[in-house]
């Protein structure tokens, strides 16, 4: 399906199916998320196995839950594309900036964390730490429109430099509510895997699912290539 709004609109129907009928708009972040997995060219079944997987976690952990909103879905869809890609043995990257794509994957970044600014901001510091991650996403976005080879792969190490940098501000300016609500998120999600990791696993594990429930609260986007 090449048409971003009819891809939105699938998804936003399928949402709609698994919300019992409850439809939630896609509209503002959650339509600029979907609109990127089209333009990534992630097939829209594989979207949809990203939501069937939430949404079974969720079974899994209660039959009732409150309505699924899309951006809480995004780390499920991106596992399920990566598996996809291994499985038709694809070297292709959604979510993985190459080449040419770099300055739109940029572009896109920027659009989505300005858009978050405009929103109500959730702690004092959320937005300062958003503005500085924008200010050192400018000369990343200019070197990258003329940047090959050696140069190119500097740009996707500085990347995952500012996007740990943005999700420790994140982490760290939580207040104690949401940073709450986060760790039983975290624990729930893992906690049928608790007897058979390591302490320090189940530590690194609980903070990177802390980092995906606040990426999907406030549609953060992944700066760069995982």
């Amino acid at each position: 399906m090449s048409n971003p709004a009819e891809y939105c609109r699938a998804v936003e129907t399928y949402l709609c199916e698994k919300n019992r009928g409850h439809l939630i708009r896609l509209v503002g972040p959650a339509f600029g998320l979907v609109r990127d997995w089209a333009e990534q060219g992630i097939p829209l079944k594989v979207v949809m196995r990203g939501i069937d997987t939430r949404v079974a976690r969720l079974e899994a952990k209660n039959g009732r839950w409150r309505s699924l909103h899309i951006e809480f879905c995004e780390s499920d869809v991106l596992r399920a594309f990566d598996d996809w890609r291994r499985a038709v043995g694809s070297s292709s990257g959604g979510n993985r900036p190459r080449g040419q794509g770099l300055p739109k994957h940029l572009t896109n970044v920027m659009s989505r964390l300005s858009a978050r600014l405009m929103a109500s901001e959730p702690w004092p510091g959320f937005h300062a730490a958003l503005d500085r991650t924008l200010l050192a996403l400018d000369p990343i976005l200019e070197q990258s429109r003329t940047a090959r080879g050696p140069a190119y792969a500097g740009l996707l190490e500085q990347l995952k430099t500012v996007d740990g940098a943005m999700m420790r501000d994140v982490r760290t300016g939580a207040d104690e509510a949401s940073l709450a609500v986060a760790q039983a998120e975290a624990e729930a999600e893992l906690g049928t895997f608790r007897d058979r990791m390591s302490e320090p696993a189940f530590q690194e594990a609980t903070e990177l699912a802390i980092e995906r429930h606040f990426r999907a609260q406030f549609s953060l986007p992944r700066l760069g290539s995982d």
